[in-house]
């Protein structure tokens, strides 16, 4: 490696004709080659230990998506980082959108996210973290805050899956357990136009926004917005995420628009800033936003400011407990008389301790978690952001940025390590501004050799945007094609009913998709949670109707996706399965 470090040296062309540097104020292109070095090497090791240590293995998933996506862009970072530092002419002239520029910007980028929504990503909510934010928009679309379940489906409510709700079996209404306001944004945005375009709308919103931070952090720069617009825009994670029903655009939206707020540093501005952790509290789950807040709360406290710390603090606290209990309100309109509700209860500290896991898994799983986050993003902006943690002893906005950035990790990885499906890391999705600004202070740190770093930053930037989002735009449409493509079929099906096995294929469970009020055709079911399938075979099968079930050749595409031989998992049993309904007087119906 040290061989590697001294070749990479000598490979450098850029020198300085100016003055001379003082030794420890050595050539900016070298000190962010060699951080981008040591951030590569940091990175492979993160790989390692993800990948080698056993115990990571128990979450197939996360596994599958580091070999499968996360490792071909560890390489593509190796084979792309290096080059971009040789050769390169200084350029004096700064890199600067004008605001029109900026807004041209922001439009295409709400184009890109809608288009890539509807073409890319097939039109389809993969995980069930999307499909919640449709499924509770439509029951807020109506002014409902949960929609009563059809009383003949109330004692089998959990066939129709019933993960993410609330943990109350036999429910006389469901809604997810996810706070509402993600969802109601989508419902708003429905009401007008269509709702998938509420990720692409706040996607561009935060474009904007971490412009507007910029120029209000350093007035007198007009480059530094330009790079932070250049940051966000070479982020698969930032663009991509944008095409989904996530919270996390959300989520990063309003953590902007806080931010903006509480530094404009005015008491109409401090207001609406409470207004705005009110509703980034309850996007959909109470403990993102108030993490991302915290750090900066302390800045009035150490500048002596106490009647600010105190209006934000009990403004904080009266927000916590009324998100806090929101649970509680939606339980009492979920039970009815025959309701059970789960040993876990409905509050989220009683949900918080049921998840709470330490385990020697945490470790492996937070290295790919960090790994994924650094993989989906700009090709720079990890090695700038290392430059700009320096100035964290000098700078307490600096300090406020980092601590925020880095809470959220040490939290998850102790609550819940595991994020499933995502790209990059979707819990540190509402903290990316945090790492654009902090990159933005290792940009100004290099002040005096921007000339030489300008023409680097360019091709960085088309290599991210014209080699690593492509790839990762690519991995985003294979991972969401198979199931889009299954879930197409069971809707030409023209079954009244489709049983699905959770074993049938990888990850089919989430498959069993039904509107609030089972006006979808066929009524999808999971057969895992069926109770007693002879008395739902007689209750649905006595009026005749169709039952349909997929065949083996219909889940092959997800074990195919997967890297997996397929398996024969779903004629297994099959006879024993559709008897009942056969009995019953269901037509069966084989889908391949």
């Amino acid at each position: 490696m040290r061989n590697i470090r001294l070749w990479i040296d000598k490979s450098l062309t850029i020198s300085d004709t100016k003055a001379p540097v003082e030794p420890q104020q050595q050539a900016a292109p070298q000190l962010l080659l060699r951080i981008a070095v040591q951030c590569l090497m940091a990175m492979v090791v993160l790989f390692a230990i993800a990948l080698f240590v056993p115990q990571v293995r128990l979450f197939w998933v996360t596994t599958k998506l580091l070999v499968q996506q996360d490792l071909w862009l560890l390489e593509a970072f190796l084979f792309l980082s290096v080059p971009l530092f040789i050769s390169a002419r200084p350029m004096p002239r700064e890199l600067q959108l004008r605001d029109a520029h900026t807004l041209l910007i922001a439009l295409a980028l709400v184009t890109l996210c809608y288009l890539g929504h509807r073409l890319l990503l097939m039109d389809y909510d993969l995980s069930r973290d999307e499909q919640m934010a449709n499924f509770d928009a439509a029951i807020f679309s109506h002014g409902r805050f949960a929609w009563p379940l059809a009383a003949e489906w109330q004692k089998d409510a959990s066939a129709l899956n019933l993960e993410f709700m609330l943990p109350v079996g036999n429910p006389a209404a469901w809604v997810s357990a996810y706070l509402p306001f993600n969802a109601a944004l989508r419902a708003v945005v429905g009401s007008i136009a269509d709702p998938a375009l509420t990720g692409p709308l706040l996607t561009a919103g935060s474009l904007l926004l971490i412009w507007s931070i910029a120029q209000r952090i350093w007035p007198a720069d007009r480059e530094v917005p330009t790079i932070a617009v250049l940051l966000l825009l070479g982020s698969g994670q930032f663009v991509i995420t944008g095409m989904t029903a996530y919270a996390m655009p959300a989520h990063l939206f309003f953590n902007l628009f806080w931010l903006r707020l509480f530094l404009a540093d005015r008491r109409p501005c401090d207001g609406l800033a409470i207004l705005v952790g009110f509703i980034a509290t309850g996007l959909h789950q109470p403990l993102f936003h108030p993490m991302f807040v915290a750090p900066f709360l302390l800045l009035p406290l150490f500048e002596r400011r106490w009647q600010r710390f105190a209006i934000f603090a009990l403004s904080y606290g009266a927000i916590g407990i009324f998100w806090l209990s929101w649970p509680i309100f939606i339980h009492s309109l979920v039970a009815g008389p025959a309701s059970i509700t789960a040993a876990a209860g409905t509050d989220y500290l009683s949900r918080i301790a049921q998840v709470f896991s330490l385990s020697i898994a945490n470790p492996t799983l937070t290295a790919a978690n960090i790994l994924r986050f650094c993989t989906w993003q700009h090709l720079f902006l990890i090695p700038l952001m290392t430059v700009g943690i320096r100035a964290v002893r000098q700078n307490r906005l600096a300090a406020a940025l980092a601590a925020s950035f880095l809470l959220p990790i040490v939290v998850i990885a102790v609550i819940l390590p595991y994020q499933g499906i995502g790209f990059g890391y979707r819990y540190l999705h509402g903290v990316l501004g945090n790492a654009v600004l902090l990159a933005l202070f290792g940009w100004q740190t290099l002040v005096i050799r921007h000339e030489e770093l300008r023409p680097i930053m360019l091709r960085a930037c088309a290599a991210s945007l014209l080699i690593l989002l492509p790839a990762q735009a690519w991995m985003a449409h294979a991972r969401y094609a198979p199931f889009a493509l299954m879930s197409e079929k069971i809707k030409q099906s023209g079954a009244d009913y489709f049983l699905i096995k959770a074993t049938d294929g990888p990850l089919t469970h989430d498959l069993v998709l039904n509107r609030p009020d089972l006006s979808n055709r066929p009524l999808r079911l999971g057969f895992e949670d069926i109770e007693d399938a002879h008395l739902l075979a007689r209750r649905i099968c006595k009026a005749g109707g169709t039952m349909a079930f997929g065949t083996d050749a219909f889940y092959a595409p997800t074990w195919s996706y997967f890297g997996n031989k397929p398996e024969r998992l779903a004629s297994m049993n099959l006879y024993e399965i559709k008897a009942p309904f056969i009995k019953a007087g269901c037509k069966i119906k084989l889908i391949s």
